[in-house]
C-alpha cells in the first residue's frame, strides 16, 4: 500500500497546472473608428466679368513747327542801335577791366581789390538791377533806345539779359584759363583739365557769334529762350529821376545820328 500511494503522490505532482481561460466582460467598449471629416462644399466662383476692350487712341497729328518771327508792330533796331547798346553795356559792366589792365601792364604793384569789388557792383547793377527794376532794360538799352521783345511782344525774363551780358567775361576767361594756365602745367591731367574748361567757356560765345552770321537776327540765346529780337523803341514820357537822364544821354546820340542804320553791316 505504501508504494501504491507513493506513486499516486507522483502522478499528482507531475501534472501541469490547470489555466482558467477569462472571458472578455462586456464592461470593455468595443473602439469606434474615428468620423471622417466631411469635405466643405466649394464656393461657387463668381463669374468673370468680360474684359471691355481698351480704346485705342488716335495718335494726334504733329502740329508744324511755326518759324519764329518779329511780332507785328515792331521794327528791327538798326546797326546804329546795336552799335551803341553794346558799346554802353560794354563801358558800364566792363569798362572797369581796362585802367586795371593797364595798370597791370604798366608794372605798378597795386591792389586789385578795390578795382574787383566795383567792378561786381557795376555788373550787378547793369545786368541784375536794371533788367529786374528798370523795365528790363540795362543802360545800354536805354540809352539806344531799344529793348528786347519775344514773338508774342512781350519782355523776356531778366535771366535772359544776364545771360546774354556774360559774353565778355566768358571769353576772357577761356582766354585765359586755355592759354595762361595750360602754359604752366601742360602735360598734367589738372592741365588737361583746364583746357577742357577753357573750350567749354569759350563754345557758347562762338557758337552765338556763327548764328549771328548765318542767321542775320537770332543768336544762340535768342533761339533757346524762343525767340527775342531786339527792337526800336520811342521816347519814355514816365521816365523820372536818373532814367530821365538817361533818355537826355539817348537824345544826344541820336541827334549825332548815332542811331541811324549805318552801312557796315553788324
Amino acid at each position: 500500500m505504501g508504494l501504491l500511494e507513493k506513486a499516486g503522490n507522483v502522478e499528482v505532482e507531475n501534472k501541469p497546472p490547470e489555466t482558467k481561460v477569462v472571458q472578455p466582460t462586456k464592461a470593455v467598449a468595443k473602439a469606434k473608428p474615428a468620423k471622417a471629416a466631411k469635405p466643405k462644399p466649394a464656393k461657387a466662383k463668381a463669374a468673370a466679368k468680360p474684359k471691355k476692350p481698351k480704346p485705342v487712341k488716335e495718335k494726334k497729328p504733329r502740329a508744324p513747327r511755326v518759324k519764329k518771327e518779329l511780332p507785328d508792330g515792331f521794327e528791327r533796331a538798326t546797326t546804329g542801335q546795336k552799335f551803341v547798346r553794346r558799346f554802353f553795356d560794354f563801358i558800364i559792366s566792363y569798362g572797369w577791366t581796362i585802367p586795371l589792365l593797364a595798370i597791370s601792364a604798366w608794372g605798378a604793384n597795386i591792389n586789385p581789390t578795390i578795382f574787383v569789388i566795383l567792378g561786381i557792383a557795376l555788373i550787378s547793377f547793369n545786368l541784375g538791377f536794371m533788367p529786374t527794376y528798370a523795365r528790363k532794360r540795362t543802360v545800354g538799352n536805354w540809352v539806344s533806345r531799344t529793348q528786347y521783345v519775344n514773338s508774342r511782344g512781350e519782355p523776356p525774363f531778366a535771366i535772359f539779359l544776364t545771360i546774354k551780358g556774360l559774353t565778355f567775361p566768358l571769353v576772357i576767361i577761356g582766354i585765359i584759363t586755355i592759354f595762361t594756365l595750360t602754359s604752366e602745367i601742360p602735360s598734367t591731367t589738372t592741365g588737361k583739365i583746364f583746357s577742357a574748361v577753357g573750350v567749354l567757356l569759350l563754345f557758347p560765345p562762338l557758337i552765338d557769334y556763327i548764328m549771328y552770321r548765318l542767321r542775320g537776327d537770332l543768336g544762340l540765346w535768342d533761339t533757346i529762350f524762343g525767340g527775342i529780337w531786339l527792337v526800336r523803341t520811342t521816347k519814355s514820357t514816365n521816365a523820372k529821376g536818373w532814367l530821365k537822364r538817361l533818355e537826355s544821354v539817348s537824345d544826344w546820340t541820336e541827334s549825332k545820328g548815332f542811331l541811324d542804320e549805318q552801312e557796315s553791316s553788324e
